[in-house]
């Protein structure tokens, strides 16, 4: 996916595939100050790790910025086992941004979810929960 903008804000959301080589240093460093570690092993695990991710296939890693500020993420890994510093499905910290990038990080979730339609189901649940604010912070207590 090419880089992608959020029009109405100084947000950019950018898949780790798109990343200048100093943008996924940055990036992978900063994922420490808003809260996210891996399961197991180090920023040099991730990388190995991301490195390996291709367009348009599962796994992909998305990374929010503002100003230049990592503010979020979304890794979509599709599969709980076979990595052992993200067993996770996904793992996001959208419910601490601002309603219009959760909106699009959701969309992105859901289409990439398309084989698996359980993980879409419960990704477009989730959304209609966070539309009516059921476990998202108000957009003025966001990042």
């Amino acid at each position: 996916m090419d880089n992608e903008k959020i029009s109405k804000m100084d947000e950019q959301i950018l898949n780790y595939i798109d990343m200048s080589e100093e943008q996924r240093i940055n990036a992978l460093k900063a994922l420490k100050s808003i809260g996210f570690y891996p399961a197991y092993g180090t920023e040099k695990t991730m990388r190995r790790i991301m490195d390996k991710s291709v367009s348009g296939e599962i796994p992909q890693f998305y990374f929010v910025f503002r100003k230049d500020r990592l503010i979020g993420y979304l890794f979509i890994i599709g599969d709980d086992q076979k990595y052992k510093a993200f067993p996770w499905l996904a793992v996001t910290n959208i419910d601490e941004l601002p309603m219009d990038i959760t909106r699009f990080l959701m969309d992105i979730l859901i289409k990439a979810c398309n084989g698996n339609a359980n993980m879409a189901d419960l990704a477009e649940k989730l959304l209609a929960e966070y539309e009516i604010r059921s476990g998202h912070r108000p957009d003025d207590l966001c990042r």
